[in-house]
């Protein structure tokens, strides 16, 4: 029986939302900033990733917004031991000036033992790439 999960990761930057998003909004971009990515392209809608240890997954983005600064993708296989996944990577500017990006998924594990050991590793893979993205940006000239 599927389990349903979510994992949200959110990070804030002093820097604009305009200006994050020029450092993570292409899809392909991720293995920029992630360091659980080592290597992605696209291949018309399908994102493919080589994750660092763990193989190779895609995904597929099904919504992709500039103006918003937004873009959700499923994944559609790989390594994850999973019934289905939705994801979605934002970033909103704040009334001070900033960002808050956030990045978080939906999700099937196929059990319950599965569901918490994969919500632990979509949780820090999504941490640690919010945290290097932070990094990035603030060694980022504006």
């Amino acid at each position: 029986m599927s389990v349903p999960m979510t994992v949200e990761e959110t990070t804030l930057s002093p820097a604009p939302a305009g200006d994050v998003w020029k450092l993570c909004g292409a899809p392909a971009s991720i293995a920029e900033w992630s360091p659980a990515v080592g290597k992605s392209w696209m291949d018309g809608d399908v994102r493919h990733v080589e994750l660092t240890g763990a193989g190779q997954a895609r995904e597929r983005i099904t919504e992709h917004d500039d103006a918003e600064r937004y873009y959700t993708y499923d994944y559609v296989d790989g390594p994850l031991v999973l019934d289905a996944m939705s994801s979605r990577f934002a970033v909103h500017s704040t009334a001070d000036g900033g960002s808050k990006i956030v990045w978080s998924a939906q999700f099937a594990a196929v059990d319950d033992a599965h569901g918490a050991e994969l919500a632990q590793a979509v949780s820090g893979m999504y941490q640690a790439g919010l945290t290097s993205l932070a990094a990035l940006v603030a060694a980022s000239p504006s």
